[in-house]
């Protein structure tokens, strides 16, 4: 099924194929899972109540393995340039979405910030997955905020799912899924119905629609489904469905460049060398 979406995204959006090539292998080791679940912390008891699980979290990778990893796909943009760019701490700067931090990291070493700072969502994609996993049973049953409940990011899609059309929110990064009431904007929470609007595309399409708010003039995509999609295929969708964020840009929408919640958590390295995270 991956191979076959990944296989139509390269024809219909061919101008995509450097980030496809991420992302199919970002998805190929989130298939590699028993590496990564090795790294899922434990959730901190004491976090502030609208705190997501990884916030302050200190995970622990072996460090010879995932700066093998992130160099394996720091090549694919960056070429030699890559080898300056210390790995495990590129992982920190993705999983907290420090974009900062990651330029600081690309500083001197003669690559392209904007082009390292993909590949750091992308290495750092394997491990949130399985935090997707792994965690899952912890995740609030009731999550009142707009950003992701697991890893702070805001949602990429939001679904209509089922006979009720129920609303989900999703991660992009981790897959999760979580509900919020209709009528209210996820990224300053309007709930005034003259402040909040959809753009639908033209020719009457029910399946797909931008929520737009007028009060911070943030944006969401929007699809009706008949389930949830799967984790792995929400990027996918999300690159799918471009027109949509072309849509509300020419209109004066923006997504927040700041992350929904600072996550403040640690990757650290135990030095080990007992599992390996790809496969050359």
């Amino acid at each position: 099924m991956i191979e076959q979406r990944l296989a139509h995204a390269r024809r219909e959006t061919p101008e995509a194929e450097a980030w496809l090539e991420l992302l199919e292998a970002a998805l190929e080791q989130s298939e590699d899972g028993a590496a990564w679940e090795a790294a899922v912390p434990t959730v901190a008891t004491d976090r502030p109540v609208k705190a997501p699980l990884l916030s302050c979290a200190h995970i622990t990778v072996d460090g010879r393995a995932a700066r093998g990893w992130v160099r394996r796909l720091l090549k694919l943009v960056a070429h030699d340039n890559g080898r300056r760019i210390d790995g495990v701490a590129l992982l920190e700067a993705a999983l907290c979405l420090d974009d900062a931090g990651i330029d600081r990291l690309t500083a001197g070493a003669g690559a392209d910030p904007q082009a390292v700072r993909v590949v750091g969502q992308m290495a750092v994609l394997p491990l949130l997955q399985a935090c997707g996993r792994g965690l899952a049973p912890e995740v609030p049953v009731t999550w009142w905020e707009g950003y992701c409940p697991l890893c702070g990011a805001w949602p990429v899609v939001a679904e209509y799912t089922g006979l009720e059309r129920k609303r989900q929110l999703r991660c992009g990064r981790c897959g999760t899924g979580w509900a919020i009431p209709l009528l209210r904007c996820v990224f300053c929470d309007e709930i005034q119905h003259d402040n909040l609007a959809y753009l639908t595309p033209e020719g009457g399409e029910q399946t797909r629609k931008v929520e737009v708010c007028n009060t911070c003039q943030g944006y969401l995509k929007a699809v009706t489904t008949v389930r949830a999609a799967a984790p792995w295929a929400i990027l996918l969708d999300d690159l799918m469905t471009v027109p949509l964020d072309v849509a509300a840009l020419e209109r004066g929408y923006r997504r927040p460049e700041r992350p929904g919640y600072a996550l403040a958590a640690r990757v650290l390295e135990d030095g080990g060398g007992g599992w390996r995270m790809w496969r050359p």
